[in-house]
């Protein structure tokens, strides 16, 4: 393989994370923990490396925006589901390989294509469910500038 080939195809691997990731940015000047949620979690479930332990990445930026998300709805519900299952599937199928020592790395893959799925199909119910909290909008219709004039007000 020649060095062009070589780094356009790491160029290229590198391309859905790096698109993902600045069109959060959009979200920042609203709601700047729920963008910073967004890239974390884009950047989890777009990496070359797949492991199921990378959740905690995004998962310690949750806290700060969950009171905005719907979790009661029937499609979260069905992602966190599909997510749980993905999740003890790959464990399960990479425990077998690298501590059994059993030949399963079609188990591994499979499970990893499920835990990406998984992963892209909650990172949409998040977003389907995600409501915009109105009362810091009503301070300004500038992004930005609400935050600044509720910290002064206090």
């Amino acid at each position: 393989m020649s060095i062009f080939a070589q780094s356009t195809n790491t160029t290229t691997s590198f391309l859905p994370q790096i698109v993902l990731g600045f069109s959060s940015l959009g979200i920042a000047p609203y709601d700047l923990t729920f963008a910073l949620f967004c890239q974390t979690f884009c950047f989890v479930a777009f990496n070359k490396v797949m492991t199921a332990q990378y959740f905690t990445w995004y998962l310690c930026l949750l806290p700060l925006c969950s009171d905005r998300i719907q979790w009661s709805s029937r499609r979260m519900l069905l992602s966190l589901s599909l997510l749980l299952v993905s999740i003890l599937t790959w464990l399960g199928s990479a425990f077998t390989l690298e501590m059994l020592g059993w030949r399963s790395h079609r188990q591994v893959w499979m499970a990893s294509v499920l835990f990406f799925v998984a992963n892209v199909n909650l990172l949409v119910a998040i977003l389907n469910g995600y409501r915009v909290d109105k009362t810091w909008r009503s301070l300004s219709d500038t992004p930005g500038e609400g935050w600044s004039q509720k910290v002064k007000a206090s």
